[in-house]
Formats: structure tokens, sequence, C-alpha cells
């Protein structure tokens, strides 16, 4: 996000974001992290959305079912599917569950989705079981307790909302059985 905030902040427009070199775009994203290879990515998405759609914009999605949107994005080098899904979920208000480290791992916990299921089966399936009227309030509220509470280490099982649901206790009280 913080990349971002710099790409808005210095760039009023995309085609003036395509016409810069792409070293000094990667100088501007460098503290995200990998930034000589997302400048080049940034620049090669841009310029297949202009070539695309004629212009820098993806107004087209607005009109495409979920599945569409979401394979035209994916079709873009780079975007994988917790992009796509943020995308269309927080641009155009498509019911479609980006899937983060802190959503994969909280549903798995409550045995919402299965322990197996690989994180990019768990995007359609959550997207399949979540009302399509809460998977926006779902998404964020879900991000906040994994990130707080349901944390990967030390979660706070002990203040936990959601404890009576948990399918991730009785493995914690196993271990700790274990090791006594």
């Amino acid at each position: 996000m913080a990349a971002f905030a710099v790409l808005k902040r210095n760039f009023k427009s995309w085609e003036r974001l395509l016409d810069t070199d792409t070293v000094k775009l990667a100088r501007m994203i460098r503290h995200a992290g990998l930034a000589n290879i997302k400048a080049k990515r940034i620049k090669g998405v841009l310029s297949k959305i202009k070539r695309r759609e004629g212009i820098l914009s993806l107004g087209s999605l607005k009109n495409m079912g979920a599945l569409e949107a979401i394979s035209y994005l994916r079709s873009l080098k780079g975007v994988g599917p917790k992009t796509a899904a943020c995308v269309l979920l927080f641009s155009f208000g498509k019911p479609v569950m980006p899937v983060d480290t802190h959503i994969y791992r909280v549903t798995r916990r409550l045995g919402l989705i299965p322990e197996e299921l690989s994180i990019e089966d768990a995007h359609r399936l959550l997207s399949d079981l979540v009302p399509k009227g809460l998977i926006y309030d779902f998404h964020l509220g879900i991000i906040e307790h994994g990130r707080k509470t349901c944390k990967a280490q030390n979660p706070k099982c002990g203040v936990c909302l959601l404890y009576s649901l948990c399918k991730f206790k009785d493995k914690v009280f196993y271990k700790r059985r274990v090791k006594d």
C-alpha cells in the first residue's frame, strides 16, 4: 500500500507512469521489495491494458462477471489471485474473496475451509461460501481478527470470541498435553 501511495503522489495519470523510466520507477518503490521486478511488471501491465482497451482503464471490468474479470486480470503478468480479487472487491464491488495469509490461516483454524486446501482454491471456495453481501465485511473482519487475536505465532485463544467454534484449539490443547 505504501508503494501505491508513492505512485499516486508522484504521477497524476497512469500514462505518465507508463512513460517513466523503469529504473526511476524502481527507485520510487524500492521500500516495497523486489522493486526492479515490480517496476517492470507495472509497466508491462499498463502497456497490456492500453493495447487491449485503447486507454489506461479497467472500466470494462465493471460489465464483466466475476469469473471473466478474474480471468482478465490474471492474464496480466504478475497479477495473482489475491491482487485480482482485491481489485474486483475494492474497486468494483464484485463479490470475490481476496485470501491473504490472515484469511487463509483463520478460516482453516475455524474449519471453514479444509486444512489441506490450497490458497488458490481457498479464493474460490470462500467466494462461494460467504454470502455475497457480506464478503467485504467478512474479509476486513477476518484480517483484523488474524492480526490482533488469531496470530500465526502465539494466538490469543484466551480472549478469542470465536474460540468455541475453533478447530485449532483442539490441536493447541493436544500439543500442550503431549509436552507436559
